[in-house]
């Protein structure tokens, strides 16, 4: 008996490392080769930080390109992009693609757009990259992580509008300095592969967002192709947006400011898609 007790035991300790060792296989890079990161602007300490303390982990050598002050959009340059959070986007880009009663609604609340030169600097650089990178199916494995701002342009490219401003809108408070709990979709997803499990604290700072009901309404016959794949305050703010055929995720919270496991695996995700759509460049 005990001998049949210790064959079940190694086996299923076989079993689990073989899964285990599959789980944790990760994209190689050539050596001395460099992985090549576009920031659409930027990337500052926390979004550095990030990314060079999980490269090194993965022993990959990085190199970081602001795309915007060095006008940089030739994606064969670059791995894996990065638009980060920061100003509110001119709903000049999106209000003329909605209904005449929407757009008059987001009109009349303009009031609430904060308006700044970053602001006047990235919209039209990030919104002429994305239509660039979508128009052509040679860019669909060069993977794009959209944080708060960067995934509200990312619906913007798409004639997705958003919400002016969460207070005056939904009626809740805008989501400055926060730790709202974000709730994973229950069907598969991008995000739900890379985080393991279905909710978590993220951190918040913005007060616009996806219009989720109008997205709801007529995604069937407009996007397809894109998924929301994470909520929080029931429903009404979007947290998480995919591209099916594209290897991007789009994030309403900051992983690059928590210092918990979304950190981690959202950041790494990246490295590793940049780190194959490197080597398929090189191995086409």
């Amino acid at each position: 008996m005990k001998a049949f007790l210790n064959k079940i035991t190694f086996t299923l300790f076989f079993i689990l490392f073989s899964l285990s060792s599959f789980a944790h296989t990760q994209c190689k890079m050539p050596k001395d080769e460099v992985l090549t990161i576009g920031c659409s602007y930027g990337c500052k300490y926390f979004y550095r930080k990030a990314l060079y303390r999980f490269a090194n982990k993965k022993g990959y050598k990085l190199k970081l390109v602001d795309m915007l002050a060095e006008k940089n959009t030739n994606f064969d340059e670059l791995d894996g992009i990065v638009m980060p959070g920061g100003a509110d986007i001119n709903p000049e880009y999106y209000k003329n693609k909605v209904e005449d009663d929407l757009r008059t609604r987001i009109e009349e609340l303009d009031y609430l757009v904060d308006y700044s030169s970053e602001g006047d600097m990235r919209d039209p650089f990030e919104y002429e990259m994305l239509q660039r990178y979508f128009s052509d199916d040679k860019n669909k494995d060069l993977p794009i992580l959209g944080i708060c701002r960067g995934m509200q342009m990312l619906a913007v490219s798409q004639g997705i509008p958003l919400i002016v401003d969460i207070k005056e809108e939904i009626g809740i408070k805008n989501r400055r300095y926060l730790l709202d709990r974000v709730y994973l979709n229950d069907e598969p997803s991008l995000i739900k592969s890379i985080l393991k499990y279905s909710s978590f604290r993220g951190y918040k700072y913005h007060h616009q967002g996806i219009r989720v009901d109008y997205f709801k309404q007529h995604q069937a016959e407009r996007w397809p192709d894109i998924k929301l794949t994470a909520y929080s305050n029931r429903g009404r703010i979007a947290e998480a947006m995919e591209f099916e055929g594209r290897p991007i995720l789009g994030t309403q919270f900051h992983p690059e400011i928590d210092f918990w496991t979304e950190r981690k695996r959202i950041f790494s995700w990246l490295l590793d898609q940049s780190c194959e759509n490197h080597n398929k460049k090189r191995n086409p």
